[in-house]
């Protein structure tokens, strides 16, 4: 048995047409009939009833067709790890952060000669605990949460992972791109009367009790209008559409007056920002580089 026949099978099915199934496969009707007819010989049983105006999976072909769709996109996701390898790939994951991709930015620029081919993920913290967890990335940037530290470190534990701490930093209503800032004349009473834009499983308006740095607090849960897992879309509602976020304070350095939010605090303790590893990854030397830019951006801020 080949992952061709697997392949020509599995599209022909989704398809439900051997015409329709050469047309996604670039090859003719006659071979893929071939290469599955081949395929249910091997098999010893049917796969597909012939009918006239077209083809259904039989009992038997309902069942392979769930176990072959694994493999195929199991051996797809090999084929991927191979291209990575080939291209001398590092991988990093980190939370959604435009202060972080920026510095991602920034530092690819000044390597940009090297044959390096990077693989950036963003995700949410329990998510990049198992991609660590797994060896899937070689570093993962997270914000570590007060309300959930408890937990995380059972995690760390239990993975047998390791976490250092960069810096801690407060919270933030941001009305505007942390990149793009100008004049901020908003106070607690535009929080009150904003609608808000957050991310997708997001910790901030899940987790703590926020408060201004004058004792006001601050509750969104109710006033959410746009939920999203695209930074594209995030930036552009904040920019274009009056919408606020409730995010981790930006480590980016700001004149008096120009800076992009008001600052929150938490009466649990301030959110940690670092570095998650696991011993079981040698951490190339790109990637300590760039763990060592941030440490010195850091350091600035």
């Amino acid at each position: 048995m080949e992952i061709k026949q697997l392949k020509y099978f599995v599209v022909a099915a989704d398809v439900g047409s051997f015409s329709e199934a050469a047309k996604v496969l670039y090859t003719t009707q006659s071979s893929v009939s071939k290469v599955i007819a081949s395929l249910e010989m091997e098999l010893g049983y049917q796969l597909f009833k012939r009918e006239g105006k077209g083809i259904t999976l039989t009992s038997e072909g309902k069942r392979f067709h769930n176990r072959a769709s694994k493999l195929v996109l199991d051996f797809a996701s090999l084929e991927t790890d191979s291209i990575k390898h080939q291209k001398n790939m590092v991988k990093i994951s980190a939370n959604h952060s435009s202060w972080l991709a920026n510095c991602f930015s920034d530092f690819y620029e000044l390597h940009k000669d090297l044959d390096v081919c990077y693989s950036f993920h963003a995700d949410t913290t329990p998510n990049i605990i198992n991609r660590i967890r797994l060896m899937e990335d070689e570093v993962g940037f997270v914000y570590v949460f007060p309300e959930i530290r408890l937990q995380f470190e059972y995690e760390l534990k239990k993975y047998q992972l390791n976490f250092e701490k960069l810096k801690s930093v407060d919270g933030m209503v941001y009305f505007q791109p942390d990149d793009t800032v100008g004049k901020l004349d908003k106070s607690i009473d535009n929080i009150h009367n904003m609608k808000f834009i957050q991310s997708e499983q997001d910790e901030y308006f899940r987790n703590g009790l926020w408060h201004t740095e004058d004792g006001d607090e601050v509750t969104i849960k109710d006033d959410i209008a746009v939920i999203t897992n695209s930074d594209y879309v995030m930036h552009a509602f904040l920019e274009k559409n009056s919408l606020a976020n409730l995010s981790a304070d930006s480590f980016n350095s700001y004149d008096t007056g120009v800076r992009p939010g008001l600052r929150l605090k938490s009466n649990e303790g301030e959110i940690q920002f670092g570095i998650i590893t696991n011993d079981s990854v040698k951490i190339s030397p790109i990637v300590n580089e760039f763990i060592s830019y941030i440490c010195e951006q850091l350091r600035h801020k």
